[in-house]
């Protein structure tokens, strides 16, 4: 059987569970195409190219980008929300104002520091108790209206989703090439700017982007982010999942968004390829 695929279009193909032993495809693009399950003992991969097809990249970048202008319009309304606080004539409602920006600002830092889900645990969600319960006390004592914890917890709300919601959108174009992450990142910030809100969207905005390439980067903390960038290299890009590959050449090749799981990757030569959010048993492959 003929086993030389060298200088082929290969993009989408499928050699799913295939006796593949010292076949050659070098210089070939394997963009999209599935070798889950297949034997590739002494495979020659030099000088390949591997990851996502142009179709499905352009896809995921549009919907990475229409997610990061959702986010850049909560972002708007979040920080509208925050300027009717300071601006209201009641001072209670301007204390709490000037106490959400204290706890966004913390929650941005926290997010840096341990990731989103841990600050929306362990800030948010206590802060928007707490509030809850100190509402409840003015309204039945008679000493408030209980408006301004309403607002500070609405504030919180809108923050933690706009963070969620960024960071996501960021580090699913951020698995795809860093210049689309920079174009989904700014694209929010721009668009939240546009529609009215101010040096905080951009702020906020920043955040996300900041906290989504360290993510990326294989952080602590950061395993959910994680798992959106490896559902699009799982579910789009070159899948070698479950096969074998002792004494496979990947020398000289551009490895970007390549699933290895469940595959013994220390018997394979790599030479001086480049490795770009490949996987390897749900960990970023340096």
């Amino acid at each position: 059987m003929e086993k030389d695929f060298s200088h082929k279009n290969l993009q989408g193909a499928s050699f799913r569970n295939k006796d593949l032993t010292h076949a050659r495809f070098a210089d070939s693009d394997l963009r999209g195409a599935d070798f889950s399950g297949s034997n590739l003992d002494g495979a020659d991969f030099t000088h390949v190219k591997t990851g996502i097809t142009p179709v499905n990249m352009v896809l995921i970048f549009l919907a990475a980008l229409i997610v990061s202008l959702f986010s850049g319009y909560i972002a708007m309304l979040a920080g509208s929300t925050i300027q009717r606080m300071l601006n209201s004539n009641e001072e209670n409602i301007r204390t709490a104002g000037i106490t959400t920006i204290v706890i966004a600002l913390l929650f941005i830092v926290y997010s840096w520091w341990k990731g989103v889900g841990h600050a929306i645990r362990q800030l948010v969600i206590p802060t928007t108790i707490a509030a809850l319960i100190v509402g409840f006390i003015a309204i039945s004592s008679g000493l408030g209206t209980g408006k301004g914890m309403l607002y500070l917890i609405l504030a919180l709300i809108l923050v933690a989703v706009m963070f969620v919601v960024g960071t996501v959108a960021r580090a699913t174009a951020g698995s795809l090439s860093g210049i689309l992450f920079w174009i989904v990142a700014l694209s929010g910030a721009f668009f939240g700017k546009s529609i009215g809100g101010g040096i905080g969207t951009t702020l906020m905005a920043i955040g996300c982007a900041m906290i989504s390439k360290k993510a990326l980067k294989g952080a602590p903390g950061f395993e959910s982010l994680r798992r959106v960038a490896g559902y699009i290299t799982r579910k789009f890009g070159t899948s070698f999942r479950n096969s074998h590959l002792a004494d496979a050449n990947f020398s000289r090749s551009n490895l970007h968004n390549s699933d290895f799981s469940d595959v013994d990757t220390t018997v394979v030569h790599w030479g001086n390829s480049k490795k770009i959010n490949c996987i390897s048993n749900e960990t970023l492959m340096a």
